[in-house]
């Protein structure tokens, strides 16, 4: 059953993760466009590489703009997503720990059935090596 809401919760991971990287890139494309830089190359590095890194890179080499500041609620939403699907990640991962420590805990038949212990065939002089 975990395994089905570990699914499930990978799913929604990766769909907001996926909206925050589209929202990321319309935003920087639209505002690279506005500053004469290129937009294509700023939207392909954020579709194919880290978002967080390369917003960061883009926010410090931006060239000034006269015009007012446009678009900030979209750069406000896709940080938001990613910083969820980044929090959303961390607890899927501590929930995935969890349950495989649970299913030890209360089902440790199933985890020990392959290991089988041969005390009784140990003669004192065994040093791993047979001659």
């Amino acid at each position: 059953m975990s395994i089905l809401f570990f699914s499930i919760g990978l799913l929604f991971v990766s769909l907001i993760s996926l909206a925050a990287r589209a929202v990321l890139a319309i935003w920087i494309y639209k505002d690279a466009e506005r500053r004469g830089m290129n937009p294509i190359l700023w939207c392909l590095l954020v579709i194919f590489t880290s978002a967080i890194i390369v917003l960061l890179v883009y926010l410090f080499a931006k060239k000034p703009s006269l015009e007012p500041k446009k678009g900030l609620g979209l750069l406000i939403t896709g940080c938001i997503l990613t910083g969820l699907s980044f929090i959303l990640s961390i607890f899927m991962l501590f929930g995935l720990f969890g349950s495989f420590l649970y299913e030890i805990q209360h089902n440790p038949d199933v985890y020990d059935n392959n290991y089988e212990l041969y005390d009784d065939e140990f003669d004192g002089d065994d040093s791993g090596y047979e001659f």
